[in-house]
């Protein structure tokens, strides 16, 4: 039997139980969307004329998936800062939106304190600590959620708020994204990845192997770049495994022409997004290329970054980041490494 099918070894390894979040995770959609609907936004939130989004970690994609999803329909724009310092344009027509799951992290309270100090608009999305203690100081909007679960297992709570917010200030339309039906389409796609559907069946465990004793490279357009990075830090943090990606069309002038160290040719494997409607050539060429290498890759998906594929894709590299893990013989959950030098 394949240990991936093996539900009790894989308990063995996952004790704490992050197999069991991922099995909620649709719930937590829902949950998350019907909490965000009761915010209320401050009549002076209607001026806005650029966003910008602080978050490091699992807690600083939200802003990157909104910008993915709506970049053809805002007209204002988008900024993501993953760092402890804001832009210096940030002004009183500027809406910052603060993520922390802790609301402890350093770079995104330093950034609090400057975007109030600028006089900027602000929205705090945490569950608790230094930026829920602001939030209730200053009187700031705020999504205040109770989760408990590791930071980036938490991600219906981080984007749902910023989606109803955007909704709320008229910048984009949420009808659009079919958010209900999307949603149930992702609890019955779910029962595809779970523990209890076997690999022969199961495209997470499937890639899983694939991806085993590798070096995942993701191959991707801009606008699935929210869920490349959402891939490889799922990667890093619950696999322990590393992992890369890279945009087209930017890599068909400097990436491709890299081959060196090639004994690590045999390491690598490439993983790619591609949208429907773009059959490129130059993609192609390097599929060709790699094959002509013995490189190995797989397609990953051919879509549209519309809110199901988003929040599909999200699910899928989840489950396959803890199936690697288990493949790799560790716990999905514990994150030893981040928390010595969040200490420091």
């Amino acid at each position: 039997m394949s240990i991936l099918d093996d539900q009790q070894k894989i308990k063995e390894l996952d004790l704490s139980g992050m197999a069991s979040l991922l099995e909620k995770m649709p719930d937590q959609y829902f949950l998350a969307w019907k909490q965000s609907q009761k915010i209320k936004i401050p009549l002076n939130f209607k001026n806005i004329n650029q966003l910008v989004f602080c978050g490091l970690g699992g807690s600083g994609i939200n802003g990157e998936i909104a910008q993915n999803l709506f970049s053809s329909q805002l007209k204002i724009p988008i900024t993501i800062v993953r760092d402890q310092e804001l832009p210096e344009f940030v002004n009183q027509q500027t809406l910052v939106f603060l993520t922390s799951y802790s609301g402890q992290t350093a770079e995104t309270i330093s950034c609090a304190k400057q975007a109030l100090a600028k006089k900027a608009l602000v929205f705090i999305i945490t569950q608790g600590g230094a930026l829920k203690k602001l939030s209730q100081e200053k009187k700031l909007p705020s999504f205040i959620f109770n989760y408990p679960a590791p930071p980036r297992m938490s991600l219906p709570f981080l984007l749902m708020p910023v989606l109803m917010v955007m909704e709320k200030l008229g910048l984009i339309d949420l009808k659009k994204l079919k958010i209900e039906e999307a949603l149930k389409k992702l609890s019955q796609i779910n029962q595809n990845f779970s523990l209890k559907t076997l690999t022969k069946k199961n495209m997470a465990k499937h890639l899983a192997y694939s991806l085993f004793d590798h070096l995942p490279i993701i191959i991707t357009p801009p606008c699935f770049s929210g869920i490349a990075r959402r891939w490889k830090t799922q990667l890093e943090e619950n696999s322990k495994n590393f992992c890369f990606f890279a945009f087209s069309p930017e890599i068909f002038h400097n990436f491709i022409e890299a081959e060196n160290p090639w004994r690590l040719k045999d390491e690598f494997i490439f993983l790619f997004f591609e949208k429907t409607e773009n059959n490129d050539s130059k993609i192609q060429g390097l599929k060709k290329i790699l094959n002509e290498n013995n490189i190995e890759w797989k397609e990953i998906v051919k879509g549209e970054n519309d809110f199901f594929q988003m929040i599909y894709l999200i699910l899928w590299g989840d489950w396959l980041s803890f199936y690697l893990a288990i493949l790799n013989q560790v716990d999905p959950t514990p994150v030893k490494k981040i928390s010595e030098i969040k200490k420091l």
